[in-house]
């Protein structure tokens, strides 16, 4: 392993044929990736992108993860007490906003490396959507991931029946999947300009405009799986769900995508997709896009 690629790089375009390395002996292979992410993150010249980051930071909790529920250190293996367990082991070295970061990435990845996700090949992998891949990391953060994943760890054991990531994932990849089925599958990039189909696709995956609807529909879907208590609510997909709720969530999204200001051939709408996310809620509550609506009230 060297240091310094790009300088010797070009010594060797200039004839040199000797140089100084520095050589890991007894190297600590965590340690090496914990400080690879952070010189590309806290002490960023050229920062990674939000997918390479979320990849990185999952993989590395994913490793930890691992030899925690391997570790005969605690009887009883929570996601809280693995926190607790990485705090001991680096001594209070990684900062806790930096420990919870690593947390959520490990959820999102769970979720997008997901071999059964059909949008993972429609999210980019820059900071910034393409003609090829209209969904973000950013995006997804912001929208779909905030309003149904539960993103703190949880006290419940993971040996019992009474432990859901696994389902959450589940049901978040199903989630994604029915927005896949129901309407992304036809985004073409090479539509002509005025396609009906294409322009209603880009309004509705626009980042303020994903960031709006997914609360009104994280609404409905609360409303949809009779989820009333305070705890319940903050978890919504921490949970099995049978076909008749995933079929109810199905109805939901399809409701969503058939509000008739999608396909609105007026500019309006794409003026209040620029503004902030409460500007362009308000407005969609404004024009009937509501918990009501999607729950089946007329618009």
């Amino acid at each position: 392993m060297f240091d310094g690629q790009h300088k010797i790089a070009g010594l060797l375009w200039t004839g040199r044929r000797e140089f100084e390395t520095k050589i890991y002996i007894d190297y600590d292979i965590r340690l090496l990736n914990q400080t690879n992410i952070s010189a590309h993150d806290t002490f960023a010249q050229l920062r990674f992108f939000s997918s390479i980051m979320v990849m990185k930071l999952g993989a590395l909790f994913g490793a930890d993860f691992e030899e925690y529920k391997k570790s005969d250190e605690e009887p009883i293996k929570t996601e809280a007490a693995f926190l607790r367990w990485l705090d001991r082991r680096d001594k209070g070295g990684v900062k806790k906003g930096d420990r919870s970061e690593q947390f959520r990435s490990f959820l999102y990845n769970s979720v997008i490396e997901n071999s059964e996700n059909k949008l993972k090949d429609l999210i980019s992998a820059s900071n910034r959507r393409s003609d090829d891949k209209p969904l973000t990391i950013d995006m997804l953060t912001k929208s779909l991931f905030a309003c149904f994943l539960y993103r703190q760890p949880v006290e419940d054991n993971m040996a019992t029946e009474g432990y859901k990531r696994q389902s959450e994932s589940e049901n978040m990849v199903a989630l994604m999947n029915t927005l896949y089925e129901l309407g992304l599958h036809a985004w073409n990039p090479k539509a002509l300009t005025g396609d009906t189909t294409q322009r209603k696709l880009d309004r509705i995956f626009r980042s303020k405009s994903m960031m709006a609807w997914s609360e009104l529909l994280r609404d409905a879907i609360l409303a949809k799986l009779d989820l009333m208590d305070a705890d319940e609510r903050a978890c919504p997909f921490y949970r099995e769900l049978d076909k008749r709720q995933l079929d109810g969530i199905r109805q939901t999204v399809a409701r969503l995508y058939n509000w008739m200001f999608w396909s609105d051939p007026g500019e309006e709408i794409d003026r209040v997709l620029s503004d902030n996310k409460s500007a362009v809620k308000e407005w969609f509550r404004k024009h009937d896009l509501t918990t009501g609506y999607l729950l089946g009230a007329p618009s």
